[in-house]
């Protein structure tokens, strides 16, 4: 699906805008109210044209277990607000519920909690590695439709290289384990030896793939996948030697199926409790495992309540995720700190970005007035000099220029506060600087 195309071009951001993140995520909001706030990858396009519309271009980010907003805001564009109502809105969100577990992370604070995530430190696997695609796929899906400033797509493409190097150097993602090989560890838990359980996984897509792997991996060798396009399942089901049924045949692989994972990215329930009851009354003595990895979730909470029956959903990973932190205790202290000093070095950046219009001025009055007066002395002395010493004295007099400069050229780039450029310009005479124009990212 391509991009929309939008009636007027984004909106010019002014000097010192501020980076906003406000999201929502697995470590205080239930599964019932991130199924709410959440979308898919053909969605992405109208959401942030939608987000254009409202006044808040940025980043939109949804996973399983999160879903995020990357904005800048200035003081004459409060966003938080606008985005609060904008969500409200669109999602069919109580005010009360996004003020109960939406939080909100401004520069520096977000900053890191985007370098965390894309290191995988917030994550309820630790170190999964799915994350870092998602967070690619949002910043390309932005990008695409116009709604990354300088600013915002910098920070995207540093914390997209620290995610990188943060995973080498840690190896923080070494033995991770992803939500769905997480889910087929719980499957195991609860019904044993998986050579012996017939399995169905409803869901081609990335999280079917991996867990329908993560399910060989273990030991399964009775699996069915289903999935909306057949052709997408019966590729899986071929790399994998399993079998592939059509979509409409599900209530009928229920009747066998010991184990099923949930994964379809579907807006609704795709196994509905009156689905599952049916399936349950063919064989009412045999249970069944269901495990539903999908937001929104694809399969009915009220299926829960049916004898033999046992469902779980993503919230259930807790403890096995708890069990692969405590074993990455050192990978995971050490992926902290270099996540800490990259989100450092951003501000680094950040502050010197903010200095280079008094920087270049200066530079650039004392350009002036060395070319003057390198051209006054030249000149009586034009005939009697070679080009070669000519371009001596030019570098000579470039040299003591920058010798001098480099010392209030550091201070500069070291103090982006406003009272500093202003104490430059007085004492170097310089005029009242121009708005800059809006900065190329390297």
């Amino acid at each position: 699906m391509s991009p929309p195309s939008f009636s007027h071009p984004p909106p010019q951001i002014p000097p010192n805008p501020a980076i906003i993140a406000v999201g929502l995520n697995h470590h205080a909001a239930p599964v019932a109210i991130r199924e709410l706030l959440s979308w898919n990858s053909e969605q992405q396009p109208a959401l942030l044209c939608e987000l254009q519309c409202a006044g808040i271009p940025g980043v939109a980010l949804s996973t399983c277990n999160r879903s995020e907003f990357y904005f800048l805001e200035t003081p004459a564009n409060d966003g938080c607000p606008r985005l609060k109502h904008f969500l409200s809105r669109r999602f069919s969100i109580s005010p009360d519920d996004l003020d109960r577990y939406l939080y909100a992370h401004k520069d520096h604070a977000a900053a890191l909690h985007l370098f965390r995530l894309a290191s995988g430190l917030d994550s309820m696997i630790l170190g999964e590695d799915q994350i870092i695609g998602q967070i690619r796929q949002a910043y390309r899906a932005a990008s695409a439709a116009g709604t990354t400033p300088g600013l915002l797509a910098r920070l995207f493409q540093q914390a997209l290289r620290a995610g990188r190097m943060i995973r080498r150097a840690s190896g923080i993602g070494r033995n991770a384990l992803s939500v769905s090989r997480a889910c087929v560890d719980l499957a195991r838990c609860a019904v044993g030896d998986l050579s012996n359980s017939a399995v169905l996984v409803a869901g081609a897509g990335e999280a079917g793939q991996t867990a329908a792997e993560a399910l060989c991996h273990a030991g399964a060798r009775n699996i069915t996948v289903t999935n909306r396009t057949y052709a997408r399942a019966a590729e899986l089901a071929a790399r994998l030697s399993a079998q592939a049924v059509p979509f409409n045949q599900m209530p009928q692989a229920l009747q066998t199926a010991d184990i099923v994972i949930a994964c379809t990215g579907s807006p609704g329930y795709v196994l509905s409790a009156q689905m599952i009851a049916a399936a349950m009354s063919a064989r009412p003595h045999r249970p069944l495992f269901l495990m539903d990895i999908a937001i929104p979730r694809d399969i009915d909470p009220q299926a829960a309540a049916l004898p033999n029956v046992s469902l779980s959903d993503i919230d259930h990973l807790e403890a096995t995720a708890h069990a692969g932190r405590q074993a990455q205790t050192q990978q995971a202290a050490t992926a902290e700190a270099l996540a800490a000093a990259a989100a450092l070095r951003f501000d680094q950046w950040r502050r010197q970005q903010d200095s280079l219009p008094p920087v270049i001025e200066l530079r650039r009055q004392a350009d002036q007035i060395r070319r003057r007066e390198l051209q006054r002395a030249l000149k009586p002395l034009n005939p009697k000099l070679t080009p070669e010493e000519q371009a001596s004295l030019d570098a000579m007099t470039k040299a003591i220029v920058n010798k001098l400069l480099h010392s209030p050229t550091i201070y500069l780039k070291n103090q982006p506060q406003p009272a500093a450029h202003q104490t430059a310009q007085e004492i170097f005479g310089q005029s009242a600087p121009q708005t800059p124009k809006t900065r190329k990212e390297p």
